[in-house]
């Protein structure tokens, strides 16, 4: 009996049930990409949990873990600390403003034209692979437990996601997640215990481990560096954490739930690193990264336990999915076909149109998945290329009221040619595309918005310093629940 095909087979039902009670929820567009801004702390917090710890932070992380030790714990450092300050300052503006999207802000801030460029970035450039990193995490289970290429686990993995998408929406993503998240990080703790054990306790893990993947600064201060660059600033511009803070039903639950899964997520992917380093002594030296969760795992537990922690982490990647396909959507069907071909489109339409671009980015981001397998590499590529053309015009619309329409048009523009360039030219002295590209990024803006004038379609203000004394106008409830 296939204890792990067993369980997987019981998550689809249940799963699946899901997405057609939440399916009757959905009457309005607002019900299917933001649960009608109603969600609560536990919601929030399972979202965001489910959501970071799926491809990137459990199964690349392990994978990272294997082949070069704690130092990869920097990018744990980044994100969760780059998250926090960053709700903490500008949570409360994004709710005031009620942005769906970062292209919103820029649309309100500096006008039409300026909304285009993110949302082609969000959408295309960021959620597309990204959802494709999920089908390559949800591939690597299933050819862990079955005999099945990885090509086909790419397939079932699509499919599975893109009819979850379409039936269910924000409500079955952010309650599925709640629950799953429990699964996921008593799993997780009882991987690293039982894993700890089978390779022999802490004695062999210290002895038989090479001296190098215990030493935080093996891989040197440049690409310490580049690590952190890479997963630190983009946290500002993602857009997920965005739609999570307004979709909650305050400022203090938002605040709240976005913090702890933050945490709750770093926990998880400092444990990973370390489950990556015990499998070294289980797992053959030329194992590939991407499989080294899925396949210690097999080995630690045995089926009839291991399948649910197994069937755990394939939700995780379903609703990572759905999360990158619905927020890309929105971009898609909001700022794109609500903001340039139908203005006046009415909110039917508008749903339609989320789920068409929901099946639309699915399929790009399929072709993506079949092409690159490597899990790190897209979420790489997505987080440097998304975060350099985006933090420096997002923090000038919040903090610089002298921010100009041609200026952050500019910034954008020439940081993703900057950065093309450097990485095409081999990352010169070992640095990362991202750092050249934040600095040419922050001096274009600067330079350009000091030497030409607002556009007419600006709104000329510092949401932040303008917005403070203000209270949350879509607050439903205050309490943390």
């Amino acid at each position: 009996m296939n204890w792990w095909l067993i369980w997987i087979f019981i998550f689809l039902i249940l799963i699946f049930g899901v997405s057609i009670i939440s399916s009757r929820k959905i009457k309005t567009s607002d019900d299917y990409i933001m649960a009608n801004f109603s969600l609560g702390f536990f919601p929030i917090t399972g979202t965001v949990i489910a959501t970071v710890t799926g491809s990137a932070a459990l199964i690349g992380a392990a994978g990272k873990g294997f082949e070069m030790g704690i130092s990869y714990i920097i990018t744990t450092l980044s994100f969760v600390s780059f998250t926090i300050a960053f709700v903490a300052i500008l949570g409360p503006t994004i709710r005031k403003l009620k942005l769906y999207t970062i292209p919103d802000l820029f649309l309100k801030r500096f006008g039409k034209a300026s909304a285009l460029i993110p949302a082609i970035i969000i959408g295309l450039l960021y959620m597309t692979p990204t959802f494709s990193m999920q089908l390559v995490g949800m591939s690597s289970i299933l050819t862990s437990i079955t005999d099945i290429s990885v090509t086909w686990g790419i397939i079932i993995g699509f499919t599975i996601s893109v009819i979850f998408t379409l039936m269910g929406g924000m409500f079955s993503v952010a309650w599925t997640d709640a629950i799953q998240t429990v699964v996921i990080l008593a799993g997780v703790i009882l991987m690293f215990i039982l894993g700890l054990n089978h390779i022999g306790g802490v004695e062999v893990l210290k002895s038989e481990t090479p001296e190098h993947l215990f030493n935080f600064f093996s891989i040197g201060g440049a690409e310490l560096l580049n690590w952190f660059l890479v997963f630190g600033p983009f946290y500002i511009v993602w857009q997920t954490t965005w739609q999570r803070i307004t979709a909650a039903k305050s400022t203090k639950v938002a605040t709240w739930s976005i913090t702890t899964g933050f945490i709750l997520s770093g926990v998880i992917s400092v444990l990973a690193v370390l489950i990556g380093i015990m499998a070294l002594q289980s797992l053959e030296p030329g194992t590939n990264p991407d499989n080294v969760y899925t396949q210690f795992m097999v080995e630690v537990f045995p089926a009839s336990i291991g399948g649910l922690f197994m069937v755990s982490l394939l939700a995780a990647l379903l609703t990572g999915a759905t999360s990158f396909l619905l927020s890309g959507a929105i971009n898609i069907a909001k700022d794109i076909y609500q903001g340039w071909i139908a203005p006046d489109a009415k909110d039917a339409q508008i749903l339609k149109a989320s789920r068409i671009s929901v099946l639309i980015m699915a399929v790009i981001g399929l072709g993506i998945a079949l092409y690159i397998t490597d899990i790190i590499q897209i979420y790489q590529f997505a987080l440097s290329f998304t975060a350099v053309t985006l933090v420096a015009p997002v923090l000038a619309s919040m903090f610089w009221k002298r921010a100009t329409k041609t200026g952050v048009i500019t910034s954008m523009i020439g940081s993703i040619i900057v950065s093309l360039v450097w990485s095409f030219a081999g990352k010169p002295f070992g640095i990362h595309e991202i750092l050249p590209g934040l600095i040419v990024s922050f001096a274009l803006l600067i330079i350009v918005s000091l030497n030409t004038k607002h556009s007419k379609d600006e709104e000329v203000v510092s949401y932040y310093f303008a917005l403070k004394g203000e209270k949350d106008p879509q607050a439903k409830d205050e309490k943390v629940v």
